[in-house]
C-alpha cells in the first residue's frame, strides 16, 4: 500500500466471513446502510463469502456477490488486487496475502498495521476515507495552500463554472470547508442568480455580446468595476450595505470585505467570459452529462432509465444555450480543471 491514494480506488471488496462473524440483526441493519451510502458514492461493491445468496442483495445499484472463501476469490480472480481495489478483512491469513501482492486493504486489529494495511477502530469510520468529494476538494486545497504559500499577499480567485443544477454550491461548500481546515482565509460571490443562459436575449444581435448573459449590465458593472476589479489590483475592499439593484440576489453577505491574502470563490453558470478574463486565476468547470443535466433539471432519479424525451427537451432548450456559451467563449480552451460531476457525491478531476 505504499502509493495507496483513496482516488484511485474504485472498488471496495468485502470479505464477510470474518468481518461479519459476531453481527447481530441491529449490525447486519447497520451493515446495509453503510453499503447503501457506497453505493450512493458510485464505487462498485463486492461481497466475498462462503455463503452468501445475491438476490438478498439485488437492490444495491453497483454490488456483485463471489460465493467463495476470500482466499479463494483472491487467488482466482486477478482483478480483485487491482491498484483500484481496495479490500476489508480481519482474516489474518487474507491479510498476509494481500500485502505480499501489494495490495490495498484495511482492518481493525493490530495484526493489519503489521502487515501494511490501513487500520481502523470502526469499519464505518472508513466512509471519511472513501468520500471522493473530500478527496478532490482536500487535493485541491493542497495546490492553493502552496499557491497563497508562495505569495500571501497577491489576490488568488478562483472561477467556477457549470450546467443549471450541478451542484455548484456544494462543491463550493466542500472546498471552502477544506480551505478553512488549512487556515486559509475565504470568501466567495455566488452569481448563480444574476449570470446565466436564462437572461440570454434569443434574437441573434444579443447574441453577439456576453452581456445578454447577464441579469443586467448595471449589476455586471458593479461587481466587475467596484468588487472584482479592485480586489484583483491588491486593494481591499469593504462594501456596507448592498446597492439596491442586487438586494434580492444573495450574492454574499455584507458588509462585504476582501483582502488581497484572502482566497475568493465565484461561481455561476456563464462565469467565463471576456470580462472576467484577466480576473480568473484558476478556472473550474463542473461537467454533467446531458442524462444527468437533464435528470435535475426536471427533478428525476438520474440513476434510472427515465424517458428519453426529457433529455431531448434539455437538449433544446436549456442545453443547447449552455453549449452555445461553451462554443463561443471557447470554454474548454480556458480551463485549469475539469471536475466529473455525474454523481452528486462522488466527483473527481478530469486529467
Amino acid at each position: 500500500m505504499q502509493e495507496f491514494h483513496p482516488s484511485r480506488i474504485r472498488q471496495l471488496v468485502f470479505e464477510l466471513d470474518s468481518l461479519t462473524a459476531n453481527f447481530d440483526q441491529d449490525a447486519w441493519d447497520n451493515f446495509r446502510q453503510f453499503l447503501k451510502i457506497i453505493d450512493d458514492r458510485d464505487f462498485a461493491t463486492i461481497l466475498i463469502a462462503d455463503s452468501i445468496q445475491a438476490s438478498e442483495w439485488s437492490s444495491y445499484e453497483k454490488l456483485s456477490v463471489i460465493k467463495s472463501t476470500g482466499e479463494e476469490a483472491f487467488n482466482n480472480n486477478s482483478s480483485l488486487s487491482g491498484a483500484d481495489v481496495f479490500w476489508f478483512s480481519e482474516q489474518a491469513s487474507l491479510q498476509t496475502k494481500l500485502s505480499s501482492a501489494n495490495a490495498n486493504f484495511a482492518g481493525s486489529t493490530g495484526k493489519t498495521t503489521e502487515n501494511g494495511g490501513l487500520q481502523y477502530q470502526h469499519l464505518y469510520d472508513t466512509l471519511q476515507i472513501f468520500n471522493p468529494s473530500k478527496i478532490t476538494t482536500t487535493d485541491l486545497s493542497t495546490t492553493l495552500f502552496k499557491l497563497k504559500q508562495d505569495s500571501e499577499q497577491v489576490p488568488l480567485m478562483l472561477g467556477i463554472g457549470g450546467p443549471d443544477e450541478c451542484g455548484h454550491s456544494f462543491f463550493v461548500g466542500e472546498l471552502f470547508d477544506a480551505l478553512e481546515d488549512r487556515e486559509l482565509l475565504v470568501s466567495s460571490l455566488d452569481l448563480s442568480k444574476v449570470l446565466g443562459t436564462e437572461f440570454q436575449k434569443h434574437d441573434k444581435s444579443d447574441l453577439e455580446s456576453s452581456s445578454s448573459l447577464w441579469r443586467s449590465i448595471e449589476i455586471r458593472d458593479w461587481l466587475i468595476d467596484d468588487v472584482l476589479s479592485p480586489y484583483n489590483q491588491g486593494k481591499q475592499v469593504y462594501i456596507e450595505n448592498p446597492p439596491e439593484n442586487i438586494k434580492d440576489y444573495d450574492i454574499c453577505t455584507f458588509p462585504l470585505f476582501l483582502a488581497p491574502e484572502m482566497i475568493l470563490l465565484v461561481w455561476g453558470t456563464t462565469i467565463f467570459l471576456p470580462e472576467f478574463e484577466k480576473l480568473i486565476d484558476l478556472r473550474f468547470l463542473l461537467e454533467l452529462s446531458e442524462k444527468t443535466a437533464a435528470a435535475r433539471m426536471f427533478a428525476l432519479d438520474e440513476r434510472e432509465n427515465f424517458d428519453k424525451s426529457f433529455i431531448e427537451t434539455y437538449h433544446k432548450q436549456e442545453g443547447k444555450y449552455y453549449k452555445e456559451y461553451l462554443e463561443k467563449f471557447e470554454v474548454q480552451k480556458q480551463l485549469d480543471y475539469r471536475i466529473n460531476f455525474d454523481n452528486f457525491n462522488a466527483f473527481s478531476i478530469k486529467q
